[in-house]
């Protein structure tokens, strides 16, 4: 996504769902009003002309409001790829990649792995997604793919008996992006982020040099640390 402002009311719809990270919620409702108050017939006002005559006409007001509104438009949707992390290809962030966790899945959900099982069929660079049915009893009901600055990021989606829904994302590619904040908790000799974004609990980590992130809202950050450390045969996925 280049810095180039939307010049035309079609090139500023590309460009908000060109955006891959949710942003605000206010700032994509104003987004939404705005274009909608564009996409609503002018209120034209009535002129008599020489003969008598009514002529209906938009007037240079009407249009320098127009103009201003769609220029309003695309100063705040740009200001949502900001915050979303777009723009450039370093742009993927642990906050970026939580929030691919909280989105709507896109696919059907992986099944377990017949040759492992404690393993879900679904796997990024080898690195592959847990089975935690049996042992866990949260069961994957979905997953997506996202392209986030230049990295492809894979999430499956997990719930539990009481309707609680998490997602399990992985990075592809290495190095690994940078994280900070929150606090780290250790579970065998691998640490492990536990923070909040977006509203939710995060618990983040490496495996095989992949970031992984788990998230979820109304879920403990205690759970999610259990699930995260809980790797093949019961140990750590380090």
């Amino acid at each position: 996504m280049t810095d180039r402002r939307p010049q035309t009311e079609s090139e500023l719809v590309e460009f908000v769902r060109a955006i891959d990270v949710r942003a605000p919620d206010s700032l994509h409702r104003e987004v939404e009003s705005l274009i909608a108050g564009r996409s609503r017939p002018a209120r034209r006002r009535r002129i008599t002309g020489s003969t008598g005559r009514a002529v209906r006409s938009f007037g240079p007001a009407r249009r320098l409001a127009a103009a201003g509104a769609l220029a309003a438009v695309a100063a705040i949707a740009i200001a949502i790829a900001a915050s979303s992390g777009g723009g450039h290809p370093s742009a993927l962030s642990l906050r970026a990649a939580s929030a691919l966790t909280l989105r709507p899945a896109t696919t059907t959900a992986p099944s377990e792995s017949n040759g492992n099982r404690t393993e879900l069929v679904a796997a990024v660079d080898g690195v592959s997604f847990p089975y935690w049915g049996e042992r866990f009893g949260w069961r994957s009901t979905g997953a997506r793919t996202d392209r986030v600055g230049g990295r492809t990021v894979t999430t499956v989606f997990y719930a539990d008996g009481r309707g609680h829904r998490i997602g399990y994302a992985i990075v592809a590619g290495t190095p690994a992006p940078p994280s900070s904040g929150g606090m780290i908790a250790w579970r065998e000799r691998t640490p492990f982020r536990l923070l909040t974004e977006n509203g939710a609990s995060v618990v983040s980590w490496l495996r095989d040099g992949h970031l992984c992130v788990v998230s979820g809202r109304d879920v403990s950050s205690a759970t999610l640390l259990r699930l995260a450390s809980w790797g093949n045969g019961g140990s750590v996925a380090a």
